[in-house]
This record gives structure tokens, C-alpha cells and sequence, in this order.
């Protein structure tokens, strides 16, 4: 069995798949990472092809030896994927130009690449919190608090709405999401959640949340008072990365079926990057036998991850966090990248002394040795915001093929990074989560210009039908414009802010 261990190692032993799943977080700030990765052939790989994605999914999963039997593996992966996305390929890859070829991953009831994971993961955290409670470890019902930047937060509360056991709140940045992100939230369904707008940026919200996590005296408040344990959507946890490592092997046995790669050769992956979740699941997929051979880091204008990549120092000190047409990416703390370190050195004394300089100056440096390694796997490039919208017009202009702006962002870094091999481009959402951007791009208007007219968001969608007619609102976005909003309460952007919006909501459930 693949056990799982601290970045920081300050746990007192390895945990299993399902205790990593529960906790979310390690003890003392830390992330949870396997021990070892399985191996794939490449006649593995290829096979996958022959079998549909939820049973893909399923020997993905199960290759990771976590403490659950394969039948109930299987069982899991069937109801994520079997019947919850809009495609039957359900993470499809499409030709778009020579040697370019797309991994849709938007097919999912939220509209973005969020809900590969976070229609499994709940699945999975279920599954971990009965064998718990049978086992007698705990007694607790589970708290899920989430930091986001749009699309996390729209796919979690789908995916653990009225989940047995389980209450789910998120915190989105004030004026930090797109208006279809924010109404996908605020008028999500389900008695088990509740929805907070935070003032400040993504950074300072996720900060926040975690503030909270490693609030002592707070969870022993919540085991008290209302029998609950604090636990994490976000990427910082386990159950969201292994969904994630999936879709690249499938991608790759897609692409070996097209015949546009012959087996066992390697192919390059370009992934929009903002907490380096998605393109760290790419570099384990890479190390357990898929043939990756670059990773491209993709970033928007608050390019701190392609600068790391270019230097070896991660500095944050002087930069404030930009607004841009990719607010999924508007993130200068990105948290998974604790995790690549650990992998790139397996010295957790290191990891640690680079985070407590990040918490304590916003900046580190990583030794010659580490960013060499990090130099052999990967390379970033960024775009600006004009340049991300021009690229929208470019690909639907040359192919007929409309993208979301943070796809742009990858798409326009694959151009720039030429290669000689074939080019995964990942896209992350539909266009329809970012209408008055695409607008923007179709009708060649700069990024920070106003649109002809004013216009509710939710109706530009119409509007970017009728510039791009091959294209359709999808049936996803139909119900949200007529649902009514539930959850419209800002609160300030501290723990104890966000404590109290807790213990209020937690009361008035009980009321």
C-alpha cells in the first residue's frame, strides 16, 4: 500500500490514502505526497484507449494502491464519471492545427476542469469518513472549507451538495471571479453549504482559510459545539491531484489511438498555471510512465511561477496581484508548488525553511542543484491580458474554435515555446464562464476597454453566439440564469472574520 507523508515532516507517520483524503492538510502547514508513484507501461497506456473513461479513471486510481478494494474503486469512478459530463469521452482530446491538440475538460456540470476531480473527490471523502466512523476513529461530521478563485468553489459545493455528513463553505475573492463563477455560487442548491465574498485578492483569501486551519483553539471550538472536523477542497488536498493524474494518461492513450503519436513517444504539455495543482499532476503523471516531455507553465500576467522557473527565486515582496480575463490564475501563492519541491529534493528540512521564508518575507531562493532539476521538467513563458484576448480572435479566426481565456493563455505560450513534438494544450473551462472577455477578443477590443454596450453578463453569453454561430450556450448555464440568489453576505478578509461567518451560519442551522 502507498502510504502518504508531510512536505514539512512534522507528522508522526505516514498516513493512508483515505486518512490524507480526511485530513487535507498536514499537521503544521504541511501537504500530503505518495511515498513512491506506480509505473505504467506504455502497452498499459495505450490499452487504456479501449475502455471508457470512468474505467480508465479506475486502473488509474487503483495503481496507487490506496486502502480501498478496486471494486469499490471502480464503483466510485462509475458514479463520477459515468453519467455526470456532457461528453461520452468525458475528457475528450481535439485536433485544433498542426501538431496542436486540445484536452477538453469542461464537459462536466460546472463547466470547468475543477469538476474532473470535485465529482470524485466527494465520493471519495465519504467513502474515507464511514470507514472512519465504523472503525470508531472518529465520531465527527466533516467542515469543508474552500478558497477560490472561481471554478474550485463552483465545483465543490456541486460536488458535495447534501453529501451525507458533510457541510461545505466557500470564500471567493471580492470583485475576484467572473459574473458566471459568482452566480454558478451563489445560487448553488443543496442545505448543506453556504457561499461568503471576502474582501481582498485570492492570496489574502486563501491565506485566510488556511489561517483558520491552523487555528487550534477554533477546531477544538467546532468538535465541541457542533461535533465537526475542518477538512479541504482545494488542491492542497490528496483526493483533488490523483483525478488529475488520470485525465493525462488518458490524453495520452487518446492521442496514440488518433494516430497522431506512435506509442512510447513523447509528447509536450502546456497547462494554464495558477496554484500549480493541474500541471503538478502532469509532472506525477510524467514520473509514473507517461511520455511527457516538457511541462509548459503557462501564466497570465502575475507570472511569479515563470520567473521561479526562469530564476530559482520566488519572489512575491513587490508585486501586487493583477486582475486579469484569467481569474482562475490571479494567484502569486501557489500552494502545490510545496509539493513539487519536496519531490525535487526529498528533504523536508529544506521545504520547510523555503516556506517559513515565504510566510515571513514573500520570497525564497532554491539551492543551484534543486533549479537545475526544476529547469530538466519545466518551462514557463507568460502573456499578457491584450495578448491572451488577441489570441481568443487568432484561434477561433484560423480554426473556428472558440477558447476561454485562461486556454488562451496556454495556447499562445505552446506558440511562443515552438516544438517539435506534439502539443497537449489543457484547456481548463468553457468559454461561456468569461462571455464579456471572449466578447472582447471576437470584436478585437482592448482587455481594459468597455464593452459597445452595457449589458448584463449572463446575456453577453447570446452575444458571443451570434459573433461565433458554431457555438452554443451549454445546457449547464440554462438553469443558473433562472435560479434565485442565495448566498449574498460579504464579510472582511481576516480569520477572525471568517471564523464568526462560521460560527453564525453553524447557529442559525441549528436554530
Amino acid at each position: 500500500m502507498i502510504r502518504y507523508i508531510d512536505t514539512r515532516g512534522l507528522g508522526e507517520r505516514p498516513v493512508t490514502f483515505t486518512e490524507a483524503i480526511l485530513h487535507g492538510i498536514a499537521p503544521g502547514g504541511g501537504l500530503f505526497v505518495p511515498e513512491r508513484l506506480p509505473r505504467f507501461t506504455v502497452e498499459e497506456l495505450v490499452a487504456l484507449a479501449a475502455i471508457p473513461y470512468h474505467e480508465r479513471a479506475a486502473r488509474i486510481f487503483t495503481a496507487f494502491e490506496p486502502d480501498l478494494s478496486p471494486d469499490r474503486v471502480a464503483a466510485i469512478a462509475i458514479q463520477a464519471y459515468g453519467r455526470n459530463f456532457a461528453h461520452p469521452e468525458v475528457a475528450p482530446v481535439r485536433r485544433v492545427g498542426e501538431n496542436r491538440f486540445v484536452l477538453e475538460l469542461w464537459h462536466g456540470p460546472t463547466l470547468a476542469f475543477k469538476d474532473m476531480a470535485l465529482q470524485c473527490m466527494p465520493l471519495l471523502f465519504s467513502e474515507a469518513l464511514e470507514r472512519a466512523q465504523r472503525a470508531g476513529i472518529t465520531d465527527l461530521d466533516y467542515l469543508i472549507l474552500v478558497a477560490t478563485s472561481g471554478d474550485t468553489g463552483v465545483a465543490a459545493l456541486n460536488g458535495y451538495a447534501d453529501r451525507p455528513h458533510t457541510r461545505i463553505v466557500v470564500y471567493y475573492p471580492d470583485a475576484g471571479v467572473s459574473a458566471v463563477q459568482e452566480r454558478q455560487m451563489t445560487t448553488q442548491p443543496g442545505d448543506n453549504l453556504s457561499v461568503f465574498r471576502v474582501a481582498g485578492n485570492f492570496d489574502a483569501c486563501q491565506s485566510t482559510v488556511k489561517a483558520v486551519f491552523d487555528d487550534g483553539a477554533f477546531a477544538e471550538e467546532l468538535a465541541r459545539e457542533h461535533r465537526l472536523a475542518l477538512s479541504s477542497a482545494n488542491s492542497i488536498n490528496w483526493g483533488r491531484l490523483l483525478p488529475q493524474v488520470a485525465y493525462y494518461a488518458s490524453a495520452y492513450a487518446d492521442l496514440v489511438r488518433g494516430g497522431h503519436v506512435i506509442a512510447g513517444d513523447p509528447i509536450d504539455v502546456c497547462v494554464p498555471t495558477g496554484n500549480f495543482g493541474d500541471i503538478l499532476a502532469g509532472y506525477y503523471a510524467r514520473h509514473a510512465g507517461v511520455p511527457i516531455r516538457r511541462l509548459l507553465c503557462a501564466s497570465n500576467t502575475n507570472n511569479v511561477l515563470a520567473d521561479f522557473i526562469a530564476t530559482g527565486v520566488y519572489d512575491i515582496a513587490a508585486r501586487d496581484l493583477i486582475k486579469t480575463p484569467s481569474p482562475s490564475m490571479d494567484i502569486l501563492i501557489s500552494s502545490n508548488l510545496e509539493r513539487l519541491l519536496y519531490d525535487l529534493t526529498r528533504n523536508t528540512e529544506r521545504v520547510r525553511g523555503w516556506m517559513a521564508d515565504l510566510q515571513r518575507s514573500r520570497a525564497f531562493s532554491v539551492d543551484r542543484h534543486t533549479h537545475q532539476l526544476l529547469r530538466q521538467q519545466f518551462t514557463g513563458a507568460w502573456v499578457d491580458n491584450d495578448t491572451c484576448l488577441q489570441t481568443i480572435g487568432e484561434v477561433y479566426g484560423q480554426h473556428g474554435y472558440l477558447i476561454d481565456p485562461h486556454t488562451a493563455v496556454a495556447w499562445r505560450v505552446a506558440e511562443d515555446l515552438r516544438s517539435d513534438a506534439p502539443v497537449l494544450v489543457v484547456s481548463t473551462a468553457h468559454w461561456s464562464k468569461f462571455a464579456p472577455d471572449v466578447l472582447r477578443a471576437l470584436h478585437g477590443i482592448a482587455a481594459d476597454a468597455p464593452l459597445p454596450a452595457d449589458a448584463d453578463q449572463l446575456a453577453l453569453l447570446d452575444r458571443v453566439v451570434a459573433l461565433a454561430p458554431n457555438e452554443a450556450v451549454p445546457p449547464q448555464l440554462a438553469a443558473v440564469r433562472e435560479r434565485p440568489i442565495r448566498f449574498d453576505t460579504r464579510i472582511a478578509g481576516t480569520r477572525e472574520a471568517l471564523e464568526q461567518s462560521l460560527r453564525d451560519w453553524l447557529s442559525s442551522r441549528v436554530s
